[in-house]
């Protein structure tokens, strides 16, 4: 499906206090970590992807009338234990359910149809507590299982039934020990270098993607420098929250390395894996090699230097059996905080070489370099905050293709963060927002305007005019918002128009035209009364484009929207009616329809509905143990987080989150 895609979205964000525990590695900052805090709260794994098209400049709070005074609530917790050493240990346990009904998801395969699945999430782990250092552990077991509620209609033995299966396996385990001036891991960990052009491994739960690299890392922190090092394995989540299909490591099974071009000899037995299609369940190995470091000095003036180099060594081959796929990543960044005080600024770039070793031989074709610039600059007057940003990118592709599940960077985009982007490894251009508060008032001003060139795939040019490979996409927006002050009532409406078009018409005599919408949005949450501790508050929201999409042969016109309308009882209860609409495509054969069109039915229909309602209500228990349930349709396409993207399926039954923390 093209073009962005309307997501329905939860509409009341359960509350996670310091004692629920997820691993998610060290602190994304540049350079090393911070020591973990006792407790982090856990990302839902259910997709939660904005679909409003403004990203707002002040985050909605909670609906009261005033000020509420906090709310004391139980939170249970494993005793602590004490030894005799006087070191202090603290065990926790973290449980999430996941129960799903998949009616149907209105693509043209059969057999992932009406099944119901169980998947479980178990995390174990403690802190231990020493006078000079902190010993964590951490573990985490995956289970699920699969009914089919009918025949699936597909022969195993052709290979037609789509991977949904049981599968229990051992997804995580670290051991973490801090020390005032040292870190080191071993097993999985997050990594972010660069803000993002150097390196990212992370979980981002819009789109799916919950990724470590299962090997070893130490950061060293001193006062003159600061240091990371990293080696593993890329290992993610092998069960797709979208579709519980098992998905393998990325690059698994790897045929061979740049190190060793047999693969067993490099410590990778394919064969003797309990599962050929998705590992060993009780270690990552064969998939993608990753290895690098970061090393970050502070120099005189407030001007921070970092340079980092990456070693991506990929399973998959782009020719199996001729050759193996590699790249060398070599960046650097320089920043200075508030200068005059009121400028901070920005700029990095990093280059890559892929598959150097080809160059001047018959495989040369797949080999290239690229590169990447970004600069980033906020001057602040008051209240009022102007952000001007910058891109030029080149092939500059840390995957092993770009429509890779994993991929290893995020390359600033300029966009909103729940924007679709059209093409971000081929792209030059730039960006301006300004915000204004009125402080006394409770009223901000915002816009925005967006203008770059870009090049859909890897190895074209965003600028060349010759084979309509070059495109330009400009997007403007503005918006109010208003929160009523000594009072959490918040008003926000915004509006903005998206073009898109080719440089030179593709096919002449049918315009430029790539894609164009206009859109708007609004969002208000009204606090209505309080009965002692408990808060109520209703909340609505709508949002709203009508879309010109030009494909090859042909234009299509439609609109996508959502509209949600809310109750909560905080911080214990909420329920919200969603109400999402895309006529993208015909309905199906009794379906209500918004358009003239007739679907044409038979093998490979693409109709499905103009109409996604649904439920969702959230009881919670204490602390961040909850049940989350919705029931309904959600209409999937392609979804993209900070450039990351991946294309959603439709989705209509029932989902349901149950998490106890401990």
């Amino acid at each position: 499906m093209l073009g962005a895609a309307v997501l329905l979205v939860p509409a009341i964000a359960h509350a996670a206090p310091d004692d629920a525990r997820q691993y998610d590695g060290p602190a994304q900052v540049q350079g090393a970590p911070e020591p973990p805090p006792e407790a982090a709260p856990e990302p839902t794994e259910q997709p939660a992807p904005p679909a409003s098209q403004v990203q707002p400049a002040v985050a909605p709070k909670s609906s009261v009338s005033s000020p509420p005074k906090p709310t004391k609530t139980f939170n249970p917790r494993i005793p602590k234990i004490e030894t005799s050493s006087g070191a202090v240990v603290q065990p926790w346990v973290r449980n999430t359910l996941y129960t799903e009904w998949y009616r149907e998801n209105y693509n043209t395969e059969g057999s992932d149809d009406n099944f119901v699945s169980m998947v479980n999430r178990l995390n174990l782990g403690q802190d231990t507590r020493m006078k000079r250092a902190t010993l964590g552990t951490q573990f985490r077991i995956d289970s699920q299982n699969i009914w089919f509620t009918e025949d699936r209609g597909c022969s195993e033995a052709m290979g037609t039934c789509v991977p949904v299966e049981n599968d229990i396996r051992l997804e995580r385990a670290t051991v973490r020990l801090d020390t005032k001036h040292v870190s080191a891991y071993g097993g999985d960990f997050n990594v972010n270098m660069g803000r993002g052009l150097g390196l990212s491994v992370r979980k981002i739960d819009e789109i799916g993607v919950d990724a470590t690299i299962k090997g070893g890392r130490v950061d060293v922190r001193t006062k003159p420098v600061r240091a990371t090092a990293v080696a593993g394995f890329a290992n993610r989540q092998n069960s797709d929250f979208a579709t519980r299909q098992l998905i393998p490591d990325p690059g698994y099974p790897a045929k061979s390395y740049t190190f060793s071009q047999d693969a067993n000899e490099a410590g990778c037995d394919v064969d003797g894996s309990l599962d050929p299609n998705t590992g060993n369940p009780l270690w990552t190995v064969c998939s993608d090699f990753v290895a690098g470091g970061r090393v970050e000095v502070p120099l005189p003036g407030r001007v921070d230097v970092g340079a980092n180099y990456v070693y991506l060594d990929f399973g998959d081959e782009v020719t199996a059996g001729v050759i193996d796929e590699y790249l060398h990543q070599f960046g650097g960044d320089v920043g200075r905080a508030r200068i005059g005080g009121v400028w901070d600024t920005f700029i990095g770039a990093s280059g890559l070489m892929r598959n150097p070793n080809l160059v001047g031989t018959e495989f040369e074709s797949q080999t290239y370099n690229g590169y990447s610039i970004y600069g980033s600059n906020t001057f602040y007057a008051g209240t009022t905050t102007i952000l001007v940003e910058g891109k030029h990118y080149r092939d500059y592709l840390m995957a092993v293709g770009q429509n890779a599940l994993l991929q290893y960077t995020e390359n600033p985009t300029l966009e909103r963060e729940d924007q679709q982007v059209p093409g971000n490894l081929n792209a030059t251009g730039g960006r301006m927002r300004v915000d204004h508060t009125w402080r006394e008032r409770g009223l901000t001003v915002f816009g925005n305007t967006l203008a770059y060139a870009y090049a859909q795939n890897e190895r074209q040019d965003q600028f060349a005019l010759q084979d309509s490979e070059g495109l330009l996409a400009t997007h403007n927006f503005g918006g109010i918002i208003y929160r009523k002050p000594k009072s959490d009532f918040v008003a926000q409406v915004s509006a903005g128009y998206r073009h898109e078009r080719w440089l030179r018409e593709p096919t002449p005599g049918e315009g430029a035209l790539r894609r164009r919408f206009p859109h708007a949005e609004f969002y208000v949450t009204v606090p209505v009364a309080r009965t002692g501790s408990l808060v109520h508050a209703l909340s609505f929201r709508g949002e709203g484009r009508w879309e010109n999409l030009a494909t090859v042969g042909q234009r299509e016109d439609f609109f996508r929207g959502l509209f949600t309308f809310g109750y909560s009882m905080s911080p214990w209860f909420s329920v919200t009616y969603l109400q999402g609409f895309d006529t993208e495509l015909p309905t199906p054969p009794g379906e209500p329809s918004l358009t003239e069109e007739e679907c044409s039915g038979g093998t490979g229909s693409t109709c499905r509905p103009h109409l996604w309602p649904g439920m969702q209500a959230q009881i919670n228990f204490w602390g961040s143990s909850f049940i989350r349930i919705f029931a309904g349709r959600q209409v999937g396409g392609r979804v993209c987080v900070n450039g990351s993207c991946r294309t959603l399926p439709d989705f209509e039954g029932v989902r349901s989150e149950l998490v106890f923390s401990f």
